[in-house]
């Protein structure tokens, strides 16, 4: 069925022009051609929203209300993932589709004859509201069919998308954990100290939960066993008054009883260095109910007519575990069968980059700090645990001697650690000074990320960065 023309509830498109030389720049969009009217833009670049479907159409579509050309060609499709001044963020979706065309033919030609006046050839960014026939036709066939006749703007795939923004990562990474969570409903973030995994497994906890009151934390160490974790006797001040011990629930047993009181919606444990404690000593009989969900058993102290337990489907559980720690045994194969484990690395998607996106965004006068980074990583890749994560330097205020602070009481005793017993000499090669100078005497990165295209590869007379 189509919607009513008045359904408030459909966003609109997005359509701006550029073209083929937008390759190199496809995972995000901006526009600063004179003749356009950018206050009109930066008034559309403010309503656009996480999720907004965007597609960017060849330069000569303006010319197409006069001449009566009858197609346009459209060079990617995406969905908009943020805004920030004159830019536009675009999902994976976008780089991939400007990917899949031969040289500098457009990825589809789209009829456009019966909405060609929607244009005006003053701007380089239009809003479609898909109000009629011929105008959901159009979308439809440029975003592929059902767009506007089903699930335009699919609340899911959207907030992932403002989640993706703000971590600064694919949209897809968290989209992927989230049908590990599905499938298993206990996923494990592992991987060098300094990636995010707790920050992104807090975060995603409190993005699928919907509420920060429904995700339980806990941290695990060497001393946590199964009466911290699961249920035991501990000192109390009993009804007389007198010093006893009473029987009391910890945080799993509570997570799964207020997961079971709201069973509509989703909560979540995250269990923080999750291979630090004796994990046969923590979990118990629960081994059992990880692996066997629609299973209930007797716990350990319970009495013969208590209810048995079983762990809700609603509760998720994503733990988190350094692998640069030496001192932790490897985690059991028995663990490992009942958790997905994914991978949170520096050399390593999604993780690689992340830095440098960051930087670029926040502080681009010390964005050689990630090429550094890199160059560290690079001189450690013999410990493939050892690596230098992004983390130590994502902070809201950083300048060069924030960042010398960080490297001299942060990031070198780290890495003179992980290098305990080998030769002392070797620390040097991590100097600041040295690797930054390194980096310099080989070049900047290669490419022309977060450049800006220059030329008019369209033929119409325009720059195409408009």
């Amino acid at each position: 069925m189509v919607p009513s023309s008045d359904n408030s509830n459909v966003r609109p498109v997005w359509f701006v022009t550029g073209g083929s030389n937008w390759i190199d720049y496809s995972d995000y969009w901006q526009h600063f051609y004179p003749p356009h009217n950018h206050r009109y833009h930066d008034t559309e670049i403010k309503e656009m929203q996480p999720g907004d479907r965007i597609a960017m159409k060849a330069g000569e579509f303006r010319n197409y209300a006069s001449n009566g050309a009858d197609s346009v060609g459209i060079y990617a499709i995406g969905r908009i993932t943020g805004t920030r001044d004159h830019l536009v963020d675009v999902d994976d979706g976008w780089r991939d589709s400007m990917l899949d065309r031969d040289g500098n033919r457009p990825i589809a030609n789209c009829a456009v004859a019966a909405i060609a006046d929607r244009f005006p050839a003053d701007r380089c960014i239009w809003r479609m509201e898909p109000n009629d026939a011929a105008t959901r036709s159009f979308i439809n066939e440029v975003f592929g069919p059902g767009v506007v006749d089903g699930d335009h703007h699919d609340q899911s795939a959207s907030s992932f998308l403002a989640l993706a923004g703000e971590l600064y990562l694919p949209s897809g990474f968290l989209e992927e954990i989230h049908s590990l969570l599905e499938d298993k409903k206990q996923v494990i973030f592992q991987g060098p100290p300094g990636t995010g995994k707790t920050y992104v497994a807090e975060k995603l906890a409190e993005h699928l939960a919907g509420s920060q009151e429904r995700v339980t934390p806990v941290q695990f160490h060497p001393s946590y066993d199964y009466v911290d974790f699961v249920q035991g006797y501990r000192p109390s001040l009993m009804d007389n008054g007198q010093p006893g011990f009473r029987l009391q629930d910890g945080p799993l047993l509570r997570a799964a009883k207020q997961a079971r009181d709201n069973s509509g919606t989703p909560h979540f444990l995250i269990i923080d260095e999750i291979n630090r404690a004796n994990l046969g000593k923590v979990f118990g009989e629960l081994y059992y109910l990880l692996e066997y969900r629609n299973k209930n058993i007797p716990l350990q102290y319970h009495g013969e007519d208590e209810e048995r337990f079983a762990l809700p489907d609603n509760l998720y559980i994503i733990g988190t575990m350094n692998t640069a720690d030496r001192s932790i045994a490897l985690v059991d194969l028995a663990l490992r069968r009942r958790f997905y484990f994914v991978e949170f690395h520096p050399d390593k998607p999604p993780v690689k980059g992340l830095l440098h996106r960051y930087l670029e965004r926040n502080h681009a006068t010390v964005d050689w700090v990630a090429d550094v980074v890199d160059r560290a990583n690079e001189l450690l890749s013999n410990e493939p645990h050892a690596a230098v994560g992004p983390s130590y330097f994502m902070k809201e205020k950083l300048d060069e001697a924030a960042v010398r602070r960080i490297w001299k009481y942060g990031v070198l005793p780290y890495i003179e650690e992980r290098l305990f017993g080998q030769d002392e000499a070797r620390l040097e090669d991590f100097d600041l000074d040295t690797l930054r100078g390194a980096v310099s005497a080989g070049g900047a990165r290669g490419g022309n990320e977060g450049g800006t295209p220059e030329g008019d590869e369209d033929g119409d007379g325009n720059d195409a960065s408009n």
